[in-house]
């Protein structure tokens, strides 16, 4: 890193590429700027969908930007008719390295945690 330079061939119409480009772009902030990430105790999290998965029941795709999120966690979600508290059930991941799009297995992980300038997008199931 830092000596030789990558090259992401990417598709805007059928977005190959873009995960790839992903990767690398999280791999080189990692090693570049291991000093400057700090934890906090404050979870910063955002909500990007609400669906009911078949199988899983009620689930939110969430972009993870500081903290820790555990299995078992009690959180508040804003809702229509005002905030839901829940417990979170699992904590899903995709694989690395393959299409979002595409529909397939999940990593189940215990928790999962993220520091400030490095965002993870995950898909959490909760209790209705």
């Amino acid at each position: 890193m830092g000596e030789t330079y990558s090259i992401v061939p990417t598709s805007a119409i059928t977005g190959e590429g873009i995960p790839d480009l992903l990767l690398l772009l999280v791999n080189w902030t990692q090693k570049t700027m291991v000093e400057k990430l700090t934890y906090s105790n404050e979870v910063q999290c955002t909500v990007l969908e609400v669906k009911v998965v078949e199988g899983h029941g009620t689930t939110i795709d969430v972009v993870l930007v500081n903290g820790v999120l555990h299995e078992g966690d009690q959180i508040v979600v804003c809702g229509m008719q005002g905030p839901i508290v829940t417990t979170i059930r699992a904590l899903l991941t995709p694989h690395p390295m393959k299409e979002l799009r595409v529909k397939g297995t999940y990593l189940h992980h215990k928790e999962i945690k993220a520091a400030q300038g490095i965002k993870i997008t995950a898909q959490v199931l909760i209790i209705d």
